[in-house]
Parts: C-alpha cells; structure tokens; sequence
C-alpha cells in the first residue's frame, strides 16, 4: 500500500517491515549538492526541476542453525528519475543529463553490521537504517552517483574552438608555420657543425 512518508524522518525499519511502498518528488532546490552541480547557464527554472522518486520495503528470510529462528533481513528498492542541467566539456556548452537510477539496498541495524556485509554484489549497496531515517540524503546521493565522470552530449550541436583536437571527430589543427625569419636554428645543426670542425 502507498503511503504518505517523511522524507526526514522515515522509520525504515517498520516500513520495510511492513512492506510498504511509496511515490513523490522532490525539486532539485531541496538538493543543494545537485545545485552545486548545475551549471550556471542553466535554464532559470532548474532549481525546480523534480526527481520523481519509486521506494518499495520488503523482508526475506533466510534459515539459520538448526533450532534457531530464521534470518531475518529488510531491503528496500529505490528508483529514481528526473534529470540535470549540466555543462558539456566538449563544447561547453549546457545540456540536459538525464538520470534513472534503480538500486536495491540491505537495511542494517549498525555501522559494525554494515562493516560486515559481504560486498560482492555489484546489485546490491549497504545502508545503516533507522527510526529517523534521511531518505532525501539518500535520494541526493543516487542522482550524484549517476552523473557522468565526464559530462557531454551524445551529439555536441557546435564544438569550441579550443577544443578541436581530433578524438571526436573533428579535424587535426593546422600546425603553425613560422616565417623563414622567424625559423630558429636547430641546436643539432649547430652541434653537427661543430662536428665537422674537428
């Protein structure tokens, strides 16, 4: 059942418990590390651009020693989407990066729990829950997770100038040739000419 949430204070252990789901959004202005981000020549209204945002709780078990109770262990699967005014470094211009992310995460009761996980499972992130749970720290830390390293359009509409240099496809720069005048002497022709002297 989707239910109203604090995105501040969220007991995600009862929620994930309950098995519960919820849907919102969230603008970018309540994001202060995507502000930071953004590229200055942004479109105006980026700051409230949203990020839609899907959270599902659910708890599996999994056996223990024999004659002890079953393992109990809460997860909860987060998706999010929206996108980001970025700026290209290839043409340095501003574009828009869009962003969906899906991750599944185990709710652990301590950091020392969380230390212990086992952390082979590329699908799967450890988190430390609790009964006040941040969840709009959560949400800001996998749209930052899923900006480029690199940020630039599939297709740069222009590209500057300075940075023609052949690797997209553009042109090799003309080398520049100085006047006969201006041409120095090479320092190795000097040194064969000494050469020939002995």
């Amino acid at each position: 059942m989707t239910q109203p949430i604090d995105l501040r204070a969220l007991d995600l252990f009862a929620f994930c418990r309950a098995g519960d789901d919820a849907t919102g959004e969230v603008a970018a202005r309540d994001l202060p590390r995507i502000i930071a981000e953004t590229a200055a020549q942004a479109p105006a209204s980026a700051p409230d651009e949203v990020f839609s945002y899907a959270l599902s709780g659910f708890v599996e078990e999994e056996a223990s020693e024999p004659g002890k109770p079953a393992v109990e262990r809460l997860f909860i699967d987060l998706a999010v989407n929206g996108r980001v005014w970025l700026d290209c470094q290839r043409c340095l211009q501003v574009y828009e990066q869009l962003i969906a992310t899906d991750m599944c995460f185990e709710v652990v009761a301590s950091e020392a729990d969380a230390d212990a996980a086992p952390m082979d499972d590329d699908e799967l992130d450890v988190i430390v829950g609790s009964k006040r749970f941040d969840l709009l720290t959560l949400i800001e830390d996998e749209v930052l997770l899923a900006l480029p390293v690199a940020p630039k359009h599939d297709v740069c509409p222009t590209v500057h100038e300075s940075l023609v240099t052949g690797v997209d496809g553009q042109a090799e720069p003309e080398p520049e040739v100085l006047p006969e005048e201006e041409k120095r002497p090479s320092p190795f022709a000097a040194l064969a000419g000494l050469k020939t002297k002995h």
